[in-house]
């Protein structure tokens, strides 16, 4: 007799769907994934669902609205495990820095929403229900969503990365950055997407949350060291993770 397969069911709220594309876009792998596990949910490219319950939901997007609250509390009863999906997810990423910035500024951007719409606070999800585990990144890497659910499905409990972004960019023989006076935030920021950014030649922004043990205090010498200001720096620091920032990041720039 055949183990039952793990029911898994892929939701979103407020965001752009791009993590939810990231599962997708495994190519070659979607088709091994599909058949690791029993996909009973996934609403953005299914229009027939099963969502009665789940082994393992995965969520992506932020609580931007009382709707959805009442989703991701709904999903939280019916998944036995519940996974952020995401860097909106799991920090609130770049629409929580509403928090940080005048009214004014971004007040342009909004347009008049249906009726029957209450917004609340830009949130990551953790703030109305529990998280069990996190894939961050905006997006993820695909690989890191098919290494968990792999890991899943055979018993085995996912890790999360504890090294810096740095590791990787060393591994990968990448020059560094911020020795080219360029404000990269790897040394600061939560490994495991393989430097995808800065082997593209781009900075790390800081997407995949910020690292426990960083010495903030220390990166914001360095920064400072090379002409950036400590508002650049923190408003930096604040893109994708403000709402998580930790308070010794905020008092090393005060």
């Amino acid at each position: 007799m055949k183990p039952r397969k793990l029911s898994v069911g892929f939701y979103g709220v407020t965001g752009c769907a791009g993590c939810q594309l990231s599962v997708l876009f495994n190519e070659d792998e979607i088709l091994e994934l599909f058949g690791l596990v029993d996909v009973k949910a996934f609403p953005f490219v299914r229009e027939r669902n099963i969502d009665k319950s789940f082994d393992v939901a995965f969520i992506e997007g932020l609580v931007a609205s009382q709707d959805d609250v009442v989703a991701v509390k709904k999903l939280r009863e019916k998944s036995k495990v519940l996974v952020a999906l995401g860097a909106c997810s799991h920090t609130g990423c770049v629409p929580a820095y509403r928090k940080f910035a005048p009214p004014a500024d971004f007040e342009r951007l909004q347009f008049k929403k249906r009726g029957g719409i209450t917004d609340v606070p830009p949130s990551p999800v953790d703030a109305f229900v529990k998280v069990d585990y996190v894939i961050p990144g905006c997006p993820p890497c695909k690989k890191e969503i098919l290494k968990f659910i792999k890991d899943f499905a055979a018993g085995r409990l996912p890790k999360a990365c504890i090294n810096p972004v740095c590791v990787e960019c060393r591994r990968n023989g990448n020059a560094c950055l911020l020795e080219g006076g360029k404000p990269c935030l790897g040394p600061v920021t939560v490994g495991g997407c393989d430097a995808v950014c800065v082997n593209g030649g781009f900075e790390c922004w800081g997407c995949r949350g910020a690292l426990p043990d960083a010495n903030y205090r220390a990166f914001a010498q360095l920064l400072q060291g090379k002409g950036f200001s400590k508002k650049f720096i923190l408003q930096r620091l604040r893109s994708f993770v403000g709402l998580k920032l930790p308070r010794e990041a905020e008092e090393a720039l005060e």
